[in-house]
C-alpha cells in the first residue's frame, strides 16, 4: 500500500490558521481585560467624588448664621431720643440732647420707648460681662461680642441673665423699664454700641456686617 504525502502548501496553511486563531484569541482577551480595568477606574473615581466634602458653605448655612438685630422685636417701640451726631443738622442735634438736673447732655446711644412693656434681646452673639444697677439709668447689662465690640442695655425693668452667661443673637436678656432721664417714660431702653472704645449710632450699627467690626 502506498503512503500518501501531504502536498507542500498544506502545512504552511495549517500554521497560518493556528497563528491567526491565537492572535484573535489574544486580542479578545486583551479587550476583555481592558474593559474590566476601565470599569474599576470609573468606580474609583466615583467613590472619590462621592466622598468629597464641599468647602464652600451652601446658602442655607449662610442664612442660618447669626445676624445683627435690633434690641427688641415689638413693633410698638419707637425712638424717643436719637444718637447725638456732630454731623447732623441743628434741629436733629437738639432732639438728641438729654435733659437732666438742669443740664443738657449729648445722647451717646438711642433711647427707645413704648406705651407697653417690651422684651429686650441681645443684638448679637456674645458674653455678658457686666450686670449692674445705676442710680440714674436703672438696671444695666453689658454684652461683649468680640475684643473690639460691646453693647450696653440701660433702664431694664427685669434682667434675665447673669454675668458670664453666653447669649445668642435674639436671646431675651430682660424687659424694658424706666430711668431718671425722662420721668414720663415707664417702658424704655437706652441702648449704646461701643466699637474700639468709641460709641457709634445704633441705627447705623444694625446695617453693618459683623466681620467689619472685628
Amino acid at each position: 500500500m502506498k503512503k500518501r504525502k501531504l502536498k507542500g502548501f498544506v502545512l504552511p496553511t495549517v500554521y497560518i490558521m493556528v497563528i491567526s486563531i491565537l492572535f484573535v484569541s489574544i486580542s479578545i482577551l486583551g479587550n476583555v481585560l481592558q474593559s474590566k480595568m476601565n470599569y474599576e477606574e470609573d468606580l474609583s473615581v466615583s467613590a472619590l467624588k462621592d466622598n468629597t466634602t464641599p468647602v464652600v458653605k451652601n446658602e442655607d448655612e449662610i442664612d442660618n448664621a447669626s445676624q445683627i438685630v435690633k434690641p427688641f422685636t415689638s413693633t410698638a417701640v419707637g425712638i424717643s431720643k436719637s444718637y447725638y451726631d456732630m454731623q447732623d443738622d441743628e434741629a436733629t442735634q437738639q432732639n438728641s440732647l438729654v435733659y437732666y438736673e438742669q443740664t443738657y447732655l449729648q445722647n451717646s446711644g438711642v433711647l427707645y420707648s413704648s406705651n407697653e412693656s417690651f422684651e429686650v434681646i441681645s443684638v448679637y452673639d456674645g458674653t455678658v460681662t457686666n450686670v449692674a444697677e445705676d442710680e440714674i439709668l436703672g438696671n444695666v447689662v453689658e454684652i461683649t461680642h468680640n475684643t473690639n465690640l460691646k453693647t450696653v442695655y440701660y433702664s431694664l425693668g427685669e434682667i434675665n441673665v447673669q454675668k458670664d452667661d453666653v447669649v445668642k443673637s435674639g436671646d431675651i436678656i430682660g424687659k424694658s423699664g424706666d430711668n431718671l432721664l425722662d420721668d414720663e417714660l415707664d417702658n424704655c431702653l437706652l441702648f449704646e454700641v461701643y466699637y474700639n472704645g468709641n460709641t457709634i449710632d445704633p441705627e447705623d450699627f444694625y446695617n453693618m456686617k459683623i466681620e467689619d467690626l472685628q
